[in-house]
């Protein structure tokens, strides 16, 4: 079976320079989300017809196999857009599904068993349907077409709202816009598609009328969800579509045996792996291609983007980790901040308000108050202490600094870069350090302590 995305629509309701079909939908476009429906369904020989700012969405997937189409007119409908890629079907002697690019919550398992379905009534009834159309019934189906049936209950036709009569509008079972068409009659009927009188578009949905009346039998095939029939044409579509497969990935991660806290809040991409029994507290944000670790622990409003969390990890509450790795049970926050490359070795220890840039953090390393280590690598054992800055920018470039194991850098310390303080070695608390201090020294950098007898008085008077 072949596969046909129509993506080349304008998406005027958008308000938008951008396809529609390439607005995000967690971190991904819209119209990926179909794409990877049809391949999780089993379907591999796909294209996608494309039109309006066409170089955008050929540019993302142009490693993912699939085949372009343009269609010309900008306005053509949906018909103009299937024979656009005529070249792709027509000589096709089997099934060709049919699908809008702003169709994201559509399942592969709707597509699996509508397929499954389509099989079945030709190997149990001995009809061969010229068509199988995915259809859902709603409460209130204002704004939809109705799928309209005779009283064998095959589909006649679909008939839009505008066109409907009182009694079509009555029928609460809508279009859901995913077609599976015998290509031998779909080529057999396309070509007699009219325009419409409206809009002057061609329309696929004529095509059901068509072959309705030379005979052929369709019958549609209800999805599991309603929302599975909702396309997205505005912004608040979106942010509904958006809504729903967000819920979607939380559940299947739940069920894969995580545990996440009020889902309502919490916002997890589809390339993100929970690894088993992590937790996830309220407000979490987490992006990109990042992997938590076994039982893993997030906390109350953390951000993870593009990370590594290793196994029994635990990231404080309201942390911000970018681009990061963080190995097994080091501990990372609260409001700590993480970017840019930098590791965090095993058991290590980023406490309260300690932000990270570009460094190599070793393992059981004590960073826990207030301080800033930036391009540094801090060996095993080492013990940074509350307001530390690590200055590694001299106003033209960036400079590195190392600090070995066990070494201890005292409170309110300034390191300036490059520097090398060596293992063992103790810096006393608010020193100015800018000369390496080797293995097992102590250095104190700091003007000495002056006391001035009753001054403190005559300042307290003034």
């Amino acid at each position: 079976m072949k596969a046909l995305i129509l993506a080349a629509g304008l998406g005027t309701r958008f308000k938008s320079q951008k396809p529609k079909v390439m607005h995000p939908i967690l971190g991904k476009p819209m119209v990926w989300y179909v794409v990877k429906t049809l391949k999780d369904a089993g379907i591999r020989d796909i294209g996608m017809v494309v039109g309006y700012c066409k170089e955008q969405v050929m540019e993302y997937f142009k490693d993912e196999g699939l085949r372009f189409f343009e269609q010309k007119n900008p306005k053509g409908g949906t018909a103009d857009a299937v024979l656009s890629a005529i070249d792709f079907w027509r000589a096709d002697d089997g099934q060709l599904l049919v699908i809008n690019g702003d169709a994201p919550m559509v399942k592969a398992e709707t597509i699996r068993q509508m397929i499954r379905f389509m099989h079945m009534v030709e190997e149990y009834e001995g009809v061969k349907l010229a068509c199988t159309l995915l259809s859902a019934f709603l409460p209130d189906p204002t704004g939809y077409g109705r799928v309209v049936k005779d009283q064998e209950g095959y589909v006649m036709k679909i008939v839009e709202e505008k066109d409907a009569t009182f009694e079509e509008k009555k029928i609460n079972e809508i279009n859901g816009g995913v077609y599976i068409f015998d290509c031998a009659k779909l080529l057999e009927t396309i070509f007699q598609v009219k325009h419409s009188p409206v809009s002057g578009e061609l329309y696929l949905t004529q095509v059901i009328d068509l072959m309705y009346q030379k005979g052929y039998k369709i019958r549609s095939f209800m999805a599991e969800e309603p929302v599975e029939a909702m396309g997205v044409n505005d912004r608040w579509e979106l942010a509904i579509a958006e809504n729903v497969l967000r819920l979607r990935i939380l559940q299947r991660l739940a069920k894969e045996g995580n545990t996440i806290h009020q889902p309502e809040t919490v916002y997890i991409e589809p390339d993100v792996i929970l690894e088993g029994d992590v937790e996830i507290e309220p407000s979490v944000t987490i992006k990109g291609s990042s992997r938590i670790g076994k039982g893993a622990k997030i906390g109350k409003g953390a951000y993870i983007e593009s990370s590594q969390i290793g196994e029994g990890a635990v990231v404080e509450p309201y942390s911000v980790i970018k681009n990061s790795t963080v190995e097994g049970y080091a501990s990372i926050g609260p409001f700590a901040y993480l970017r840019d490359g930098t590791t965090i070795k095993s058991s290590a220890q980023i406490g309260c308000f300690v932000e990270v840039k570009s460094s190599y953090i070793g393992e059981g390393v004590k960073a826990k108050h207030l301080a800033y280590i930036g391009d540094a690598t801090i060996e095993e054992g080492a013990n940074i202490g509350a307001g530390v800055v690590f200055a590694n920018f001299d106003g033209k470039k960036k400079h590195k600094s190392f600090v070995g194991k066990y070494a201890f850098i005292g409170s309110n310390s300034l390191l300036i870069a490059p520097i090398k303080v060596g293992d063992y070695a103790y810096i006393a608390g608010g020193s100015v350090i800018n000369k390496d201090v080797p293995e097992g020294d102590l250095a104190i950098a700091r003007a000495r302590q002056r006391l001035l007898k009753g001054k403190g008085f005559e300042k307290l008077k003034d």
